[in-house]
């Protein structure tokens, strides 16, 4: 489908789907384009327009490139509608002198924030730089909001697993670390993809700088990437803090998993020596020997079941006391 935004009255304005007159048109959003769009596409700007299969390359010279005098860069942005979780969607752009091309397969929050800005006449740019320099701030704003919630989420489970309020805190054996495990694993796993989808953005920006250096630009276009790409640092080294945090959360999880096994075990040792010295006992008064004195006694039994039931009761009471109970 394609959207096209042309410049009326000094504004970004929709125009709709369609393929006429894209050669008016400053901007060109492809959201899964048929062979029919990218055909026409591909005629009017002269630009050839990529696929999914070659949008999903790795190398950088696949991710950024130049082809005539349009810059193509595709960057990797962060999406949670994939039905296993949190995934990275490619969203390509080709930036030319009078026009954008987004080409896209899914249809992300930052794209759907920047459009719905430009509908309601919030969104100002004027020229294709400005607008892929607010699609790209729109981008990075949604990784920003990602992270918070991840800090959220991470600074939720660490008061969870190391509380020490008195009476709120259950043992450790009760305690529900597999749980734990698992949310740190989906935290550390939206962590890693929201650091591959900044990687790319920071190199795509780069890329511009260096695109932009033989060609004069606006002071203001020039402010907005050097901000931008402050902004892509600090949220790299917050999401390496983040990082650490998830590192540091998941090997104390896993340490109080070991704890709580053995405690487990130390119960099953303390139980069986609990009851040694009964079953002791029991096996001596019951080889059934003929000269054995108590047997013949009218307390003998009552008497064995006592002395059974006080050496249970005599290495209970001395773990307790030790505090190894």
């Amino acid at each position: 489908m394609l959207t096209l935004y042309r410049l009326e009255n000094g504004a970004l304005t929709r125009q709709g789907p369609g393929a006429d007159c894209l050669a008016d048109d400053l901007w060109i959003d492809m959201l899964a384009p048929t062979k029919e769009e990218e055909t026409a596409v591909e005629a009017t700007l002269g630009v050839e327009i990529p696929t999914r299969e070659e949008m999903r390359e790795i190398e950088s010279s696949a991710q950024l490139y130049k082809e005539g005098d349009a810059l193509v860069m595709t960057v990797r942005v962060l999406t949670r509608q994939a039905p296993l979780g949190p995934a990275l969607a490619d969203a390509t752009f080709i930036l030319t002198p009078h026009h954008l091309v987004t080409v896209r397969y899914v249809d992300t929050t930052p794209f759907r924030t920047f459009t719905a800005r430009v509908d309601q006449g919030t969104a100002p740019p004027t020229d294709p730089e400005a607008i892929m320099l607010g699609v790209l701030s729109a981008i990075v704003a949604r990784v920003a909001d990602v992270l918070e919630e991840v800090k959220e989420g991470l600074d939720t489970l660490s008061r969870s697993v190391f509380s020490q309020e008195d009476g709120q805190r259950p043992s450790i054996i009760d305690a529900d670390l597999q749980t734990a495990l698992k949310r740190i694993g989906r935290s550390g796993d939206l962590a890693s993809r929201v650091r591959e989808s900044l990687h790319s953005l920071a190199r795509t920006v780069s890329f511009l700088k260096a695109a932009e250096k033989a060609t004069p630009i606006a002071p203001e276009t020039k402010l907005a990437l050097n901000t931008l790409n402050g902004d892509i640092q600090s949220l790299l080294d917050y999401n390496l803090y983040l990082a650490q945090t998830t590192q540091f959360l998941l090997d104390s999880t896993l340490g109080l998993i070991n704890i709580q096994q053995n405690a487990i075990i130390k119960i099953f040792s303390v139980a069986a020596v609990i009851f040694l010295p009964p079953t002791l006992i029991a096996s001596i008064y019951g080889m059934n020997f003929k000269h054995m004195p108590e047997l013949d006694l009218v307390f003998g039994y009552p008497g064995a079941l006592c002395l059974m039931v006080f050496s249970a009761i005599l290495p209970y009471w001395y773990f307790r006391r030790r505090g190894w109970l």
